[in-house]
Order: C-alpha cells, then sequence, then structure tokens
C-alpha cells in the first residue's frame, strides 16, 4: 500500500514560532512547541471535530486524541523542520497493542515538514505500510564485530 500523498498548509500563521525552532532542541520541547501547528492542521485541514491534547503520562504513545466522521482517534505527530518522521520501532509495536486492546479505537499518525508547510496523514489502513516489521539482518553487524575482536 502506498505511503498518503504530502499535502500542504499554510506556515505564515505559524511562521514566529516556526522560526524559533532549531534541530538541537530536545524531542520533547520541539514537539510541544509545534503543537498549534498540529491543532491548525487536524482542524482546519482534516476536519477533526474535536481536538485534545493526550494525557501527560510517561510513555504515553499518542499526543492528541480527537473525533472525525463518528469516529475517536488517538493521534501521533512527529514533526521536523525538513522531514517526515515515523515512530520508532517500539512505538509502533506499543500503538499496535493498544488499538487492540480498546474496541473502536481508531490511530493517525500526523507527519509534519515545517519548513515547507508539508503534512502527511496516516490513518488506520494506511499506518500498516509503517507497521510491517522491518527486521534488520545482524549478520552484517555480527561480521563487523568479529572482524575487529
Amino acid at each position: 500500500m502506498p505511503r498518503p500523498k504530502p499535502k500542504q498548509f499554510s506556515v505564515n500563521k505559524h511562521s514566529e514560532s516556526i522560526s524559533k525552532l532549531t534541530e538541537n532542541m530536545s524531542e520533547k520541547e520541539f514537539e510541544q512547541a509545534c503543537e498549534p501547528v498540529a491543532l491548525d492542521i487536524l482542524q482546519n485541514y482534516e476536519n477533526f471535530e474535536r481536538v485534545e491534547k493526550g494525557p501527560n503520562f510517561g510513555g504515553t504513545l499518542f499526543d492528541f486524541f480527537g473525533f472525525k466522521d463518528g469516529s475517536f482517534y488517538i493521534i501521533e505527530l512527529k514533526s521536523s523542520l525538513n522531514h517526515f518522521n515515523a515512530p520508532g520501532e517500539t512505538q509502533k509495536r506499543r500503538l499496535k497493542e493498544l488499538i487492540k486492546s480498546i474496541k473502536g479505537i481508531k490511530i493517525a499518525l500526523l507527519q509534519v515538514k515545517l519548513n515547507k508547510g508539508e503534512y502527511r496523514i496516516f490513518f488506520n489502513e494506511d499506518m500498516e505500510v509503517l507497521f510491517q516489521e522491518r527486521r534488520v539482518p545482524l549478520e552484517p553487524i555480527q561480521d563487523w564485530i568479529k572482524k575487529r575482536l
């Protein structure tokens, strides 16, 4: 299944906050600074009826929850100045467990490239391409280590 195509959003109303972002910021600080952009995209471009900040528990797997077309979504935000980032393997595994454990819950991944004013959103069925396990072979790593012993 192909990945969703990038869409445009207006950076003008967020230009002041985007200009303060740097690649050196902690991931948590960066993501928090991007929350207004994400809310704008979800509500004004993706037509979510209601979006709220997710809980602030340690290890929470998503950033927002919202309602769209009568469905409840957990929404993970991955933002960057210049790239579309994806959740790590552990987070993907735990997200899969979470959506299996709560009947009727749906999931969305919002990826944002701030400098280009681009975003991409994956919904349930789109997430399969991300949830596929990518097992990196250990042999090249083992060979590299053995050559150094």
